[in-house]
Protein backbone atom coordinates (compact mmCIF):
# COMPACT_ATOMS: atom_id res chain seq x y z
CA UNK A 1 0.00 0.00 0.00
CA UNK A 2 3.26 2.62 0.83
CA UNK A 3 4.33 1.83 -2.41
CA UNK A 4 1.18 2.00 -4.25
CA UNK A 5 0.78 5.78 -2.75
CA UNK A 6 4.35 6.57 -3.66
CA UNK A 7 3.69 5.58 -6.98
CA UNK A 8 0.49 7.60 -7.64
CA UNK A 9 2.50 10.59 -6.16
CA UNK A 10 5.23 10.72 -8.05
CA UNK A 11 2.49 10.23 -11.26
CA UNK A 12 1.05 13.27 -10.22
CA UNK A 13 3.84 15.05 -9.50
CA UNK A 14 5.07 14.36 -13.30
CA UNK A 15 1.79 15.39 -14.62
CA UNK A 16 1.30 18.48 -12.31
CA UNK A 17 4.96 19.25 -14.08
CA UNK A 18 4.04 18.14 -17.45
CA UNK A 19 0.48 20.74 -17.32
CA UNK A 20 3.05 24.12 -15.69
CA UNK A 21 5.57 23.25 -18.36
CA UNK A 22 2.74 23.24 -21.14
CA UNK A 23 0.71 26.38 -19.91
CA UNK A 24 4.52 27.99 -19.42
CA UNK A 25 5.15 27.73 -22.59
CA UNK A 26 1.54 28.49 -24.29
CA UNK A 27 1.61 31.48 -21.96
CA UNK A 28 5.57 32.84 -21.95
CA UNK A 29 7.29 30.97 -24.61
CA UNK A 30 11.38 31.10 -23.94
CA UNK A 31 13.23 33.28 -26.42
CA UNK A 32 16.22 31.84 -28.42
CA UNK A 33 19.95 32.47 -27.16
CA UNK A 34 19.52 35.30 -29.87
CA UNK A 35 16.70 37.54 -29.03
CA UNK A 36 17.30 37.04 -25.46
CA UNK A 37 21.28 38.63 -26.08
CA UNK A 38 19.25 41.14 -28.17
CA UNK A 39 16.68 42.27 -25.50
CA UNK A 40 19.69 42.64 -23.13
CA UNK A 41 22.19 44.15 -25.31
CA UNK A 42 18.96 46.91 -26.01
CA UNK A 43 18.25 47.40 -22.50
CA UNK A 44 21.81 47.72 -21.30
CA UNK A 45 22.23 50.48 -24.51
CA UNK A 46 18.88 52.18 -23.61
CA UNK A 47 20.69 53.52 -20.02
CA UNK A 48 23.10 55.66 -22.41
CA UNK A 49 20.32 57.82 -24.02
CA UNK A 50 19.68 61.08 -22.16
CA UNK A 51 16.47 61.25 -20.46
CA UNK A 52 13.40 63.03 -22.36
CA UNK A 53 13.29 65.76 -18.62
CA UNK A 54 17.00 66.09 -19.06
CA UNK A 55 16.90 67.38 -22.87
CA UNK A 56 16.87 70.73 -24.22
CA UNK A 57 14.31 70.07 -26.66
CA UNK A 58 12.17 67.73 -27.81
CA UNK A 59 12.76 63.93 -28.82
CA UNK A 60 9.92 61.65 -30.53
CA UNK A 61 10.94 58.55 -30.25
CA UNK A 62 9.80 56.13 -33.82
CA UNK A 63 9.87 52.35 -33.95
CA UNK A 64 13.06 51.87 -31.67
CA UNK A 65 15.69 54.17 -29.64
CA UNK A 66 17.76 54.46 -33.03
CA UNK A 67 14.86 56.17 -34.38
CA UNK A 68 12.72 59.83 -34.32
CA UNK A 69 12.75 62.92 -34.86
CA UNK A 70 14.21 65.79 -32.28
CA UNK A 71 13.59 69.52 -32.17
CA UNK A 72 15.95 72.06 -29.67
CA UNK A 73 15.71 75.85 -29.22
CA UNK A 74 18.82 76.87 -27.27
CA UNK A 75 20.18 79.76 -25.09
CA UNK A 76 23.71 79.41 -23.99
CA UNK A 77 23.56 75.80 -23.92
CA UNK A 78 26.99 73.56 -23.03
CA UNK A 79 26.96 70.01 -22.95
CA UNK A 80 26.10 66.63 -24.33
CA UNK A 81 22.93 64.85 -25.14
CA UNK A 82 22.89 60.97 -26.57
CA UNK A 83 19.53 61.40 -28.76
CA UNK A 84 19.24 57.86 -30.57
CA UNK A 85 20.85 54.77 -30.70
CA UNK A 86 21.23 51.84 -28.26
CA UNK A 87 23.19 48.13 -27.38
CA UNK A 88 22.87 45.96 -30.55
CA UNK A 89 24.23 42.61 -31.72
CA UNK A 90 22.31 43.08 -34.83
CA UNK A 91 23.84 45.93 -37.78
CA UNK A 92 21.36 48.76 -39.11
CA UNK A 93 21.53 50.79 -41.41
CA UNK A 94 20.44 54.35 -40.48
CA UNK A 95 20.03 57.98 -42.22
CA UNK A 96 20.33 61.08 -40.29
CA UNK A 97 19.77 63.90 -41.03
CA UNK A 98 18.73 67.37 -40.07
CA UNK A 99 19.37 71.47 -39.57
CA UNK A 100 21.66 73.23 -37.47
CA UNK A 101 20.81 77.15 -37.09
CA UNK A 102 23.43 78.46 -35.47
CA UNK A 103 23.89 82.20 -33.80
CA UNK A 104 26.39 82.13 -31.62
CA UNK A 105 28.55 79.37 -29.82
CA UNK A 106 29.48 75.79 -30.93
CA UNK A 107 27.05 72.31 -31.69
CA UNK A 108 28.07 68.92 -33.25
CA UNK A 109 26.34 66.18 -34.25
CA UNK A 110 28.52 62.90 -34.26
CA UNK A 111 27.69 59.58 -34.37
CA UNK A 112 29.48 57.20 -32.33
CA UNK A 113 29.80 53.29 -33.03
CA UNK A 114 31.98 51.13 -30.75
CA UNK A 115 35.40 52.95 -30.74
CA UNK A 116 34.64 54.83 -34.16
CA UNK A 117 33.37 58.61 -34.08
CA UNK A 118 31.94 60.46 -37.13
CA UNK A 119 31.38 64.21 -36.81
CA UNK A 120 28.55 65.20 -39.21
CA UNK A 121 29.53 68.39 -40.87
CA UNK A 122 26.38 70.81 -41.84
CA UNK A 123 26.45 72.48 -45.61
CA UNK A 124 26.48 75.96 -46.10
CA UNK A 125 22.50 76.85 -45.20
CA UNK A 126 23.30 74.48 -42.31
CA UNK A 127 21.34 70.98 -42.90
CA UNK A 128 23.48 67.90 -42.97
CA UNK A 129 22.63 64.15 -43.98
CA UNK A 130 24.18 60.54 -43.86
CA UNK A 131 23.79 57.16 -43.96
CA UNK A 132 25.77 54.84 -41.75
CA UNK A 133 25.99 51.13 -40.94
CA UNK A 134 26.06 50.51 -37.87
CA UNK A 135 28.41 47.51 -36.67
CA UNK A 136 27.27 45.30 -33.38
CA UNK A 137 27.59 47.22 -29.85
CA UNK A 138 26.75 50.40 -29.49
CA UNK A 139 25.74 52.85 -31.18
CA UNK A 140 24.54 56.75 -30.47
CA UNK A 141 23.55 59.84 -32.51
CA UNK A 142 25.10 62.78 -30.18
CA UNK A 143 24.88 66.14 -29.80
CA UNK A 144 27.77 68.36 -28.27
CA UNK A 145 26.85 72.04 -27.32
CA UNK A 146 29.20 74.54 -26.44
CA UNK A 147 27.80 77.54 -25.28
CA UNK A 148 25.28 77.18 -28.40
CA UNK A 149 22.16 79.95 -29.12
CA UNK A 150 20.34 78.67 -31.80
CA UNK A 151 18.09 75.52 -33.32
CA UNK A 152 18.79 71.98 -34.15
CA UNK A 153 16.83 69.48 -35.70
CA UNK A 154 17.57 65.62 -36.12
CA UNK A 155 15.88 63.23 -37.65
CA UNK A 156 17.05 59.10 -37.48
CA UNK A 157 15.62 56.43 -39.13
CA UNK A 158 16.15 52.93 -40.95
CA UNK A 159 17.78 54.05 -44.83
CA UNK A 160 14.92 52.37 -47.65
Amino acid sequence: MKKQSVLVLVVLLFVLLHLYTEWKFEHDPPKGVVAQVEEWAGEFGETRLTKDAKLAGQRQTGSDDYTGTYLATCEDKTGREVLFGGGSIRRRELKVSGTLKTQSGNVTVQIKTGNDTTQLTPNEDGTFETTVSLTTGGSYVVVDYEEFVGQIEVASGYRK
